[in-house]
């Protein structure tokens, strides 16, 4: 089991980020969840669950961010879970032509800051962008983890182009992480 759970992670977590807390809960359901690991596996050999994006992951660490750390320390320090509506934000802010969803991940029952299973993530070209779990689901596989999709929406409008310019103002940054 500890070989198949370590073969999983191998593939979903790039070495060097192997320790980030950002991590620990996709590692907690693996070792937790039988269910869970045999359909992440399954996904994983479909080609229908794959990592976080390398470059996604450096954008986001090098935005501006109203809070004060690093934005690297939100994934070090595990700070991702339980903040899945300000983890979409900034994915939203480090992309184009994204929709917000929210409705339930019952696998989060209980999680931190989740007693009812209620989940944020991203839509972004026919993939789901998980910052709890921290892998993307093609959009054909939801369903098998899930993701019960309630509301979907395309943030637009004078504040949100303000906010996404503002997180993506290099003159401003305030932490400058140059390649991990």
């Amino acid at each position: 089991m500890e070989n198949e759970i370590e073969d999983i992670l191998e593939i979903l977590i790039d070495k060097d980020l192997i320790n980030f807390k950002c991590f620990d809960l996709l590692k907690e359901k693996l070792r937790s969840d039988i269910q869970f690991r045999k359909t992440i596996k399954s996904g994983i050999k479909k080609g229908f669950i794959k990592k976080f994006p390398r470059d996604l992951f450096e954008k986001i660490c090098n935005q501006n961010v109203r809070i004060d750390i690093e934005p690297i320390q939100i994934f070090a320090e595990g700070y991702n879970i339980g903040n899945c509506t300000f983890m979409s934000q900034m994915i939203g802010y480090s992309l184009d032509g994204i929709y917000m969803c929210g409705g339930k991940l019952p696998l989060l029952n209980g999680t931190k800051n989740s007693p009812d299973g209620r989940h944020t993530w991203i839509s972004y070209l026919g993939n789901i962008i998980d910052s709890t779990l921290m892998i993307v689901i093609s959009e054909k596989f939801a369903f098998e983890l899930g993701y019960l999709e309630e509301k979907r929406y395309e943030p637009e409008g004078h504040i949100y182009n303000i906010a996404k310019d503002y997180a993506n103002d290099t003159y401003r940054k305030k932490y400058v992480i140059k390649k991990i």
